[in-house]
This record gives C-alpha cells, structure tokens and sequence, in this order.
C-alpha cells in the first residue's frame, strides 16, 4: 500500500493545481473595444497583464499571475474617456500602446477672393487740350523731318507735345533758314480767319519769288482741335488776303512783264460756298494797258463788265472786254 501511496498524492497535487503550460508554449491575445492592446509572449518565465479601465469614477484592475491558464478572448467595453493601460514584463513582447479616439477636426477650406472693384485701379485719363483753344497753337520745323512741320499745344498734364504733322513742301523753308539763323518756321506761316468762323486758319509758304507766292492752306477746326487740309483755298494756288472792308479773299497773280496781272475777289455766300465776286485783269493792247472789271453776284454769275485805260477812261461804245474771261472757280 505504501508504494501506492505517493503517486496518489502526486496526483491529487496535480489535479488542484491545474496543468502547469510551459509560456513558451502559449500565445495570449487580448483586444480592446475602443482601443486595443496585443501581446504576444513566448519563451518568457513569468507573464503579467494589468488592465486598468476608468468607468465613470470606477476603477477594476484585472490581474493574471504566471502560473494561471489564459484561454480565449477578453473584451471589455468602455467609454470614449476610458484608458487603457497595457502592461507586458519579460520575454520578447509587442506592445501597441495606448488607443485613443481622436475625434477629426473639420477641414476648414479658405479662399480669399478679392473683387474687381477692391484691386482695380482706377484708369488714369489720358493728358488733352483745349480744342477751341488756338491762342496756344505753335509750330515746329526740324530739318531731319523733311516736309513735315510739327502743331505744338501744351496739354492738360503741364507739358507741350507735339498733336499733328502737317505735310508741306519744305524744301525751300528749309534752305532759307540755313541761310538765316535769324528766321524761323513762323516766318513762313500766316494765322487767319478766311472764312470768318472766329478761329483762325493757317496759310504755309512754300515758294517765294519777286511776284507770287505759292503755299498750303489748312482749315482750323475747333471740334477736333486740329488742323486739315483746306482744297478749296488751294485751288486758288496764291497767297490769299483778306480785305477787312469787304470781307473779300483777294488773290492776286501777277505776270512776268511786271505789268499784267490777274486780281479775282471772293466771298462766301449764304450757303457758305467760295464764289467769284470781282475779276480785274490789267494786261497791254497795242501799246495801252487795258483794266477789265467784271462784276458777279452772289451764285457767281456775271452781271456787268467794263473796260477802261490805265487813266480810267472807259473804252469801247458796248464796254465789251477786250482779253479773255476768267474761269470761274
């Protein structure tokens, strides 16, 4: 009996104390609801786990000796504001720390826009002059601008600048200043009113001999505040003046023998239209100088004519002309 005796009791010691597991042999998992905690341990002699959860001011603490037998899966549910605490000693272990919800912060997408009317820049209005404004009106000739002559009018910002080229014959403009420093371009211009509207008009000379001289007109219009070319007076190919008792532009032609000329009057009429008013032709027949005059009314058509000497003593019983008539213009 007493050989029996020992292995009973060996028995009955094994049968209270449980089945002793090598670790080495044992692999443990635990998660966590709302944060989760791994461990994995082999090999070790001893293994602790501490799980420590806060629950409303309440703490449980769950431990496990080595020795004891851990089998399945623990899960424990707790708030949002629990903590986990995961806690592994001895043997090669993997901890995953700490799990906490983080709740995401909203992306907060900012575009600055910046309108129009905050960066726009107010347009700068561009520097003019006054249009009606000739008093300021002067010109400039530079003899590497061949048959330009440049309108010079000082603008609204305070400085003088050039705001029209007129084309003109300068080829003789520009020999006689070379010749004399003392000229200028303005002795070669002539401002007046031809056509009686208040502004005056401009006349260019470009050719001067012992009896004509020949040039360009322009027309001065206050709306644009510029010059442009006035054909109508070109026509008329001689210097134009004005008779101040009339109002007649007076064009006179005079001839080589130095003693004929042409000298034809013009007004405007009502319909502002240049017609021929007077026509004098002094010429020689014979010997005598002869006088033409022909009269027009105001459409241009003839209404008398006569013919007298160089004393004035009318000729010829009909008063009939003894020279050509002039082209009515």
């Amino acid at each position: 009996m007493k050989k029996y005796i020992l292995p009973v009791v060996l028995l009955a010691l094994l049968a209270g104390c449980g089945k002793v597991k090598d670790v080495s042999e044992t692999d443990s998992h635990i998660e966590i609801v709302s944060g989760t905690a791994s461990s994995t341990t082999k090999g070790a002699a001893t293994s602790e786990t501490e799980t420590t959860t806060d629950d409303d001011g309440k703490k449980t603490t769950t431990t496990k000796k080595a020795g004891e037998k851990i089998s399945g899966t623990t899960t424990t549910a707790a708030k949002a504001t629990g903590r986990v605490v995961t806690r592994a000693s001895g043997g090669n272990s993997v901890v995953h720390g700490t799990t906490r919800v983080v709740p995401t912060a909203p992306r907060t997408t900012s575009r600055t826009t910046t309108s129009a009317s905050s960066t726009h820049q107010p347009a700068t209005e561009p520097a003019t002059y006054d249009h009606k404004d000739y008093s300021s009106v002067t010109f400039d000739f530079k003899s590497d601008k061949p048959d330009k002559i440049e309108v010079i009018r000082p603008y609204s910002d305070g400085r003088s600048r050039s705001c029209q080229t007129l084309n003109v014959d300068t080829t003789e403009i520009k020999e006689e200043l070379e010749k004399n420093s003392n000229k200028t371009i303005n002795d070669f211009l002539e401002k007046v009113d031809f056509d009686g509207d208040g502004y005056p008009d401009l006349f260019v000379k470009e050719k001067e001999d012992e009896l004509n001289i020949s040039g360009k007109y322009f027309k001065y219009d206050p709306d644009e505040g510029k010059y442009t070319v006035w054909e109508e007076l070109n026509a008329l190919k001689f210097e134009i003046k004005k008779d101040t008792s009339s109002n007649r532009l007076v064009v006179l032609d005079k001839k080589e023998d130095k003693i004929e000329y042409e000298k034809k009057s013009f007004e405007w009429n009502a319909q502002n239209k240049l017609v021929l008013r007077e026509y004098i032709h002094q010429y020689t027949n014979s010997g005598d100088i002869l006088i033409d005059y022909i009269n027009y009314d105001e459409n241009g058509a003839e209404i008398s004519r006569e013919t007298r000497d160089s004393e004035g003593n009318l000729i010829g019983e009909n008063n009939q002309p003894t020279s050509e008539e002039p082209n009515e213009e």
